[in-house]
């Protein structure tokens, strides 16, 4: 009997402290595994967090995009982005001497009398140059601004605020092309060629002409490494009107001529080429009529098909394209929207007009200018709205340059810095 007590109370201590260690290890996962249950609690609500953050980004954006009144408060009340004549400096011109306003790089220039005075973003004059050309043309990229005299023979180019070079040619000049290095190629008519193109070095050296007998040229550019020179050129001598885009090699056209024209593209029946952008090094966009193709040394693509409510379509863009799209809204009333396209890849951004109809639109690299007669709105390639200008007048016009916008009146230029 007592032996059996014994063994009993053996058996009940053992029990006992078996269940004092599972005890003491249960109180030591529960000690170990608790801050890892804090971090996952805390992990989960970070994540919800962000999610939600993300969920609100998206529904303001879209309510930003979509939203006249909604975005025109943010603009204005947070964002601040909306200027008035109050607050800009301004540039006091001479209606009666005909000036020629141009913004380029981060100047404005008013050109008069033979006079091209270069003003800064705060309205001062910075330098004053001769250039004797009553009737200009021009074109701008960087620092660099070619001058043409339209339908006359003398050229200029100007880096920064210095004149690079001038010269004078034979024919008369419809056409002047810059790029962002100072290659300079222009369009020579009233010749003996139907089209004669001139290319020139920064220094002003003529590297080489090319003599169009049987089209005509209507546009040229430059690619940004100065490696090619695509031409537009129209051909009227048949039955049906036809374009075609020559990218030519500007060494090969130095050392082997007869093959310096490297690609060729021949556009439908019909076409007019209007514009060439090769701001780009490795293609021409080029559009025509109804569509817009870009053309390589090796290949082409179409890229897009203008539509017939596409009421405006420019492609002075960097790496992209502009067009404006009117749309029925209900009986005799129309909507407006800005889309703009990428040209290396699908990329798409919006920008709603609503229903005010544009004045005039203005494309220059990274911008895009909307007047729409008593306002001013000036849209970045990705959608968004940079700055919005509200007049008590009739603005004339709109210039734009890198990173200066000068709004344009009968008596005065007012400056947006952008």
């Amino acid at each position: 009997m007592k032996k059996e007590q014994n063994r009993k109370i053996k058996t009940q201590d053992k029990k006992t402290k078996i269940d004092k260690r599972n005890s003491k290890i249960l109180q030591l996962n529960s000690e170990e595994t608790a801050p890892e249950k804090a971090k996952k609690v805390l992990s989960f609500g970070k994540a919800c967090i962000v999610i939600l953050v993300i969920i609100l980004v998206s529904i303001v954006l879209a309510r930003y995009v979509t939203d006249e009144d909604f975005r025109n408060f943010v603009d204005t009340k947070i964002l601040k982005k909306e200027v008035t004549s109050e607050n800009l400096n301004k540039i006091d011109i001479d209606s009666e001497n005909n000036p020629t306003i141009y913004a380029f790089d981060k100047y404005i220039t008013v050109l008069s009398k033979s006079q091209l005075k270069i003003y800064g973003k705060n309205g001062k004059q910075v330098a004053s140059l001769e250039v004797n050309i009553s009737s200009p043309i021009m074109d701008s990229q960087g620092k660099y601004l070619v001058i043409g005299e339209k339908d006359g023979s003398k050229l200029y180019l100007v880096e920064d605020t210095n004149i690079v070079w001038q010269t004078e040619i034979e024919g008369d000049i419809s056409r002047v092309n810059v790029n962002q290095n100072g290659y300079v190629s222009i369009i020579v008519k009233n010749t003996t060629y139907k089209s004669v193109i001139i290319f020139f070095n920064p220094e002003g050296k003529e590297i080489f002409k090319k003599y169009i007998s049987s089209t005509y040229a209507i546009c040229t550019d430059i690619s940004s490494d100065n490696k090619y020179l695509a031409v537009g050129e129209v051909d009227y001598s048949g039955t049906i009107v036809k374009s075609k885009i020559e990218i030519i090699s500007t060494s090969l056209v130095i050392t082997d001529p007869e093959n310096a024209t490297v690609y060729t593209y021949e556009s439908e029946a019909g076409e007019i080429i209007i514009n060439i952008d090769y701001s780009n090094k490795k293609y021409a966009i080029c559009m025509f009529n109804t569509y817009v193709q870009k053309v390589s040394e090796k290949a082409n693509e179409r890229l897009y098909d203008l539509e017939d409510n596409i009421i405006f379509f420019d492609i002075n863009l960097k790496n992209n394209m502009a067009m404006i799209e009117k749309q029925s809204s209900g009986m005799f009333s129309y909507a407006y929207q800005m889309r703009v396209k990428s040209t290396q890849s699908k990329a798409e951004s919006l920008y709603i007009l609503n229903n005010s109809m544009p004045k005039s639109v203005i494309c220059y690299q990274n911008y895009i200018g909307i007047n729409f007669g008593n306002e001013v709105q000036i849209v970045n390639t990705n959608g968004w709205l940079v700055k919005k200008y509200t007049a008590e007048k009739e603005i004339k016009s709109l210039v734009l340059g890198n990173s200066i916008a000068g709004i344009v009146y009968k008596d005065r230029i007012e400056i947006i810095s952008l």
